[in-house]
């Protein structure tokens, strides 16, 4: 039977180089007979798994299924191999996490400041993308971790809840202008009312972004009609519209606050409704994690056990 550990390490290489004799050079094998692996492959599962031509090899849709499988097997490979050689006071592996740029900004100093001091034998990496890819990041084994705002039912995924963020409106610095100083702590923040807000140009993510749907959802439960006059789904850009003056936008405390401490937007809590999104760490219910992801798993749910203590003695008491 053609389909080896060592066939598919070398199929998985094929196609991210995009070319059999790059592949042969990364692998340290000789062209025809890495050629000659593949052709046996696909003799042995009875498809054709790649495009040839001169330009170089793309996976056939038969041969995207066999990535993904193939990925999903090694990685199950390599996370028993770290397994079973780990202490389980010394986990060592490599380790990565996906989550969405807030949960970034909240996150990657503190986790990786930990990873160095303690666990030397672990290689973090960091993937920042929409949260709406994050589910298939784990699913498929591209991702041993991910954080996200919905626990949308999955047959092959596990969510823990972790912590509420809490939505701010996000203003241009003008706004700020010949009053004191803001402060930028979430307890220090003013307060706008929902008819106040209903009369701000808003830019917001379009749908089907999360927070989008999100805000429409509290639009709907508080009957209040938000002014959206563009949307743009990128956070960073959100940010830079409202520091450039061109509009407000509504936005979780975590992914602006080193800019309302740079005094670069100005912040307002959402009085008389605590608008929030709740946070979920995912990972897979089928492929076991590693001690290592185990391991950084516990810490995020730490840092943000931190967090949600910081952001319950500064929420003011309702009388």
């Amino acid at each position: 039977m053609s389909m080896s550990i060592r066939a598919m390490q070398c199929f998985v290489t094929v196609v991210s180089t995009g070319s059999i004799s790059r592949a042969a050079e990364t692998l340290h094998v000789a062209q025809p007979a890495l050629s000659l692996l593949i052709r046996n492959l696909e003799e042995d599962l009875g498809v054709v798994l790649l495009h040839r031509s001169a330009r170089g090899v793309s996976p056939t849709a038969a041969g995207a299924r066999m990535l993904a499988h193939a990925r999903e097997i090694l990685g199950r490979i390599d996370a028993a191999r770290a397994d079973v050689r780990e202490d389980a006071n010394v986990p060592r592996g490599t380790v990565s996490l996906a989550m969405s740029m807030s949960m970034a900004k909240l996150l990657t100093v503190p986790l990786l400041r930990f990873s160095l001091e303690h666990w030397p034998g672990v290689y973090l990496k960091v993937i920042e993308s929409s949260t709406g890819y994050i589910p298939g990041f784990v699913s498929s084994g591209h991702a041993d971790l991910g954080l996200t705002f919905s626990d949308d039912a999955s047959a092959d995924l596990r969510f823990q809840h972790l912590i509420d963020e809490e939505l701010v409106v996000v203003s241009p610095p003008s706004a700020a202008r010949g009053k004191r100083a803001q402060s930028a702590q979430l307890r220090g923040l003013p307060t706008m009312g929902l008819d106040a807000l209903a009369a701000l140009p808003l830019v917001l993510p379009g749908n089907p972004h999360s927070l989008r749907r999100l805000l429409d959802q509290y639009q709907q439960s508080e009957r209040v009609e938000f002014r959206v006059i563009a949307e743009a789904n990128a956070i960073p850009q959100l940010i830079e519209l409202a520091k450039a003056g061109v509009a407000h936008t509504i936005l979780s405390y975590e992914a602006v606050c080193q800019e309302a401490e740079r005094g670069e937007v100005t912040l307002h809590r959402i009085a008389g409704l605590h608008m929030t999104r709740p946070v979920f760490l995912c990972r897979s219910d089928v492929l076991p994690l590693s001690m290592a992801a185990s391991a950084v798993a516990d810490r995020v749910g730490r840092i943000i056990a931190d967090c949600r203590s910081a952001t319950a003695a500064a929420r003011p008491r309702v009388r």
